[in-house]
């Protein structure tokens, strides 16, 4: 429950001042005035003792381009604000800004998203634009922000959200999607990163938070730094903590290349009238000082990312919009592989710069990647026994899989004897094929169709493992039964495969034209090898003169039919691909 600490006569009804909701059952205050003296200025605690002031409701009013509904959920006892557009049932896009500004900064993106058919929301952080603002700069410390804003999607409820981070949204929003990453369909960062701080190197040292007359003003202050890139952070570390005036408007104008109207710069102004409101804005670069390894988890899990991901940068942001920070995500996150990952003319606040074409190619991105639903295969582990036999073109495989019977338990696998097996069943040899898993979504057997082999789906058990007969492979003229990297393979079968949109399917092209698709990832040559490593499988493999592996997601779904005969091929590592039409 919000307690009121300070009651002071001026007390209005914001839902009706506003038009805003709120949930809550808490008290809710509003002011007429938006300059109040210091002594008419409520300050509000929360049940865990956080002080903080709300901005007038005044001091938004008449806001040029921006004209949303106020909206709040309660994070630590406290509202945190957002605004909401399009469709309440389209998909989310998520919108998390960086200091100083708030969520006037998306006013330029938020239409085209909602005109799109999407359901966006800009959220503003703690402290910031209409979210309550702590009043002590101390509260504002890098874990307990990311914690609010995971609270925040907890709180309504979002999935499957596109997410959208510029700045300290990119510090914030990148760390809760690392850590969450099941909650996330898509990530676009611009002009973004996460940094690798390991415990006890952190360079970065706390301010005192006490005003300084002699601070200059924000150009002179920019244009002076020197040092290298971490003096020069330090500084701005310092100089946020003690500049005695507002500077949220004068950052954003310095930091964009286009000119700001007085409208715009007074509504970037507008959520800090006073001293008192301003602690988040002056604490937030200070919040780098405390990372001290929290970030690696989300890190490793980021470089495990298979979703889409889209990486954006301003060409005049010299820092967050640096070439080697935007290719460094692109290398690390494997669902940043096939996209066109623009450079705009663009500075540090590339949402005022080229905030509607950027958004309308955010549009495009998330029209090609569809949000795949999972069919029952994909991801699935199954083994193979493949039964060697002589065939009047050479040789011939029976293929014996799990699929629909059992996982294939490591133990029972790791203890099956091919040598038994090939006496027991009569065959030349016997091999091991697996443990594999399916990197598509549906396999269904052709309708009407006669089984390609005889005894086509009967099941006999291998070392304890219950396998079903799937296939037959004609390997040729090879006279061990090995099958070859590269070389096609023709495999009975009255099969249709089925990848669906919004999956990244990984693909071999053979210097002839032919298009190979991945059906099936092996563990047999590099038993670590995880699906979302395969988009970058391209620099471990050893492809012959005239082949290239490429990796892309579907913007529909794929079909691939085996009318009776397919054409397989295995790569370096034994996963396999079939050829597409």
């Amino acid at each position: 429950m919000l307690r009121i600490r300070r009651f002071l006569p001026l007390l209005l009804a914001l839902a009706v001042a506003t038009g805003c909701s709120d949930s809550s059952d808490d008290v809710v205050v509003a002011y007429d005035d938006c300059n109040l003296p210091p002594e008419r200025i409520e300050i509000f605690a929360s049940d865990s003792g956080i002080e903080f002031v709300r901005t007038p409701a005044a001091c938004f009013e008449g806001l040029e381009d921006f004209r949303y509904n106020a909206n709040y959920v309660l994070v630590d006892g406290m509202r945190m604000h957002y605004v909401e557009a399009g469709p309440s049932n389209g998909e989310v896009v998520l919108m998390l800004h960086g200091q100083p500004s708030w969520s006037y900064l998306y006013r330029k993106m938020i239409p085209v998203f909602a005109e799109a058919g999407y359901r966006v929301i800009a959220a503003d952080h703690i402290g910031m634009g209409r979210s309550d603002k702590p009043i002590d700069p101390r509260v504002h410390e890098y874990d307990r922000q990311v914690a609010w804003n995971r609270a925040f999607i907890d709180a309504l409820g979002l999935t499957d959200i596109t997410l959208f981070v510029q700045d300290w949204g990119s510090l914030i929003g990148l760390r809760v999607a690392g850590e969450n990453p099941d909650l996330f369909a898509r990530i676009v960062i611009a002009n973004g990163n996460l940094p690798a701080i390991p415990p006890g190197v952190n360079p970065f040292t706390l301010p005192v938070f006490e005003f300084a007359e002699s601070q200059p003003d924000v150009v002179t202050f920019f244009t002076g730094r020197t040092g290298n890139e971490a003096d020069r952070f330090q500084q701005w570390i310092e100089y946020a903590a003690s500049a005695p005036f507002q500077f949220a408007a004068d950052v954003v104008q310095f930091a964009s290349l286009v000119e700001l109207g007085p409208a715009e710069l007074a509504a970037y102004d507008a959520p800090y009238p006073s001293e008192i409101y301003r602690a988040a804005i002056r604490a937030f670069p200070s919040m780098l000082a405390g990372i001290n390894g929290q970030t690696l988890p989300a890190l490793d899990a980021l470089g495990k990312y298979n979703k889409p991901f889209l990486a954006l940068a301003g060409k005049f942001d010299p820092g967050l919009g640096a070439e080697a920070v935007q290719n460094g995500w692109i290398e690390r996150v494997p669902g940043a592989q096939g996209f066109d990952h623009r450079r705009y003319d663009a500075a540090h606040f590339i949402q005022e710069d080229v905030g509607a074409e950027m958004a309308a190619d955010v549009v495009r991105f998330m029209r090609a990647t569809p949000t795949p639903r999972a069919g029952p295969l994909y991801n699935l582990r199954y083994c193979e026994i493949l039964l060697f036999r002589p065939d009047p073109g050479g040789i011939q495989a029976e293929v014996y899989n799990t699929i629909g019977l059992n996982d294939c338990p490591q133990a029972q696998w790791d203890a099956l004897d091919a040598d038994a097996v090939a006496a027991e069943f009569g065959a030349l040899r016997a091999e091991r094929n697996g443990p594999r898993f399916w990197v598509l979504d549906v396999i269904r057997p052709l309708a009407g169709d006669a089984p390609p082999v005889p005894g086509f789906g009967s099941i006999e058990t291998f070392g304890g493992i219950d396998m079903r007969l799937g296939g037959v492979v004609s390997l040729g003229s090879i006279g061990n039964g090995e099958a070859q990297p590269y070389v096609v393979n023709a495999v009975q079968r009255n099969t249709l495969f089925t990848f669906a949109a919004g999956r990244r399917i990984y693909e071999l092209h053979g210097p002839d034209g032919a298009r190979y698709v991945m059906q099936s990832m092996s563990r047999i040559r590099d038993p670590g090898l995880e699906i979302y490593e395969l988009a970058q499988l391209a620099d471990r493999l050893d492809l012959p003169p005239g082949w290239r592996f490429t990796s892309r997601v579907l913007a529909e779904e794929l079909r691939l039919v085996a009318d009776g005969l397919a054409q397989v091929i295995i790569d370096d590592f034994t996963n396999t691909y079939q050829r597409a039409e």
